[in-house]
């Protein structure tokens, strides 16, 4: 191998390692970011928020196609008077103790009142929605990390969670030194003299 072949072999290897390295930091800020807003949202009794945006894991098919089940949703925060017909809104249902998601169908009374639909179903809702039952917009959707949220969120998550991070920070550290050449072997060699 040639000198400039091996340095472009080495800028390789350094790339991949910087861009593994920036890959696996931005996954624990994610991942350890979730578990905080739910750790945070289970301590507090409150639902759980990052910066200003609600979020909720979405635990029934109404609005299949477009948002899956175990899709997390992020929610912010809007007035009755910001929403328009097409917008996805989270709202509280009957009694406050559970929320729903669904498309709004019609804007009534100037923003007071909506008819909402969930995608799935062939009818509008029964009841128009009061402008002040809802919570937001659905402003983002993450297929299926609703699974992995519930799991992360777990004892036995975050146990993963701190096993994966451990083999991702030892195993390259075991195959670097494996890699490294021991250095020059320490032979003597005796010179006799001629004379």
């Amino acid at each position: 191998m040639t000198r400039t072949e091996r340095r472009k072999a080495e800028a390789r290897a350094r790339l991949k390692k910087i861009l593994s390295n920036i890959l696996f930091t931005l996954f624990m800020v994610v991942m350890v970011g979730l578990i905080f807003v739910t750790a945070q949202s289970r301590f507090t009794g409150k639902e759980p928020m990052l910066l200003g945006h609600r979020l909720y894991i979405v635990d029934s098919g109404s609005m299949s196609p477009t948002i899956k089940v175990d899709s997390m949703i992020i929610v912010k925060e809007s007035e009755a008077r910001e929403i328009e017909e097409g917008d996805i809104i989270t709202y509280y249902g009957a009694g406050n103790s559970t929320k729903v998601t669904h498309r709004v169908m019609e804007v009534r009374d100037q923003g007071k009142t909506f008819i909402t639909k969930g995608d799935a179903n062939t009818t509008d809702d029964p009841l128009p929605l009061e402008g002040e039952r809802i919570i937001g917009k659905v402003v983002f959707f993450i297929p299926y990390i609703g699974m992995v949220f519930r799991f992360l969120s777990s004892i036995y998550g975050i146990i993963a969670l701190v096993v994966v991070g451990a083999i991702w920070l030892i195993v390259p550290m075991i195959l670097a030194r494996k890699r490294k050449p021991h250095g020059p072997s320490q032979q003597t060699v005796e010179l006799k003299d001629p004379h």
